[in-house]
């Protein structure tokens, strides 16, 4: 009887703990894909503000974004409607388990990114759009990724205004294919 109970319990709350992270992976999925609310404030939005970043990219990042003349740029992020932010992101390890101990993963995957630039309403904090710069080196004749929310800029040998350039260069992109689809 016991173990028939404990048998059933798993059973019985698998299906709710699956249901409930369901709906939240839906609503991280409607705002990573650019559908709903969010993606149309990259639209609507009319002041965005960029925060310092490593590099002076911020500065160049700021010239990029006001010649393109799509939203007034400034430094405070006080009431802007979009915040720029650039950060390091932190990879936490992973780990296996090798005879009872606890041994880190071997990474197989491309490199961390080195910088992530993110675009973030800043009413709601949610991420908008994301650029993950890598240190890897373009393949000639190979295409840019494609304009989503969420890219990869590959960025070896590229200085902080050429970076700015292709990171202004593929917001614009989506932004106007979101434009479109309005």
């Amino acid at each position: 009887m016991v173990k028939l109970t404990i048998c059933l319990v798993p059973v019985m709350t698998v299906p709710l703990v699956s249901a409930t992270m369901g709906s939240s992976q839906q609503a991280g999925i409607s705002s990573a894909t650019g559908q709903g609310r969010p993606a149309n404030r990259l639209v609507s939005a009319k002041l965005v503000a960029v925060t310092s970043m490593p590099d002076g990219l911020d500065r160049w990042l700021i010239d990029d974004l006001r010649a393109w003349g799509k939203y007034k740029v400034t430094v405070d992020p006080e009431g802007a409607d979009l915040v720029i932010r650039g950060y390091d992101p932190e990879k936490q390890p992973e780990f296996k388990m090798k005879k009872g101990i606890p041994q880190p993963k071997r990474e197989k995957h491309e490199p961390p990114p080195v910088l992530s630039v993110s675009v973030i309403d800043w009413v709601s904090n949610e991420r908008l759009w994301q650029a993950d710069i890598l240190n890897k080196k373009a393949k000639e004749g190979q295409p840019d990724s494609a304009p989503g929310p969420q890219t990869q800029i590959e960025a070896r040998g590229l200085k902080p205004d050429q970076l700015a350039q292709k990171l202004t260069e593929r917001l614009r992109q989506y932004v106007t294919q979101l434009e479109r689809t309005k």
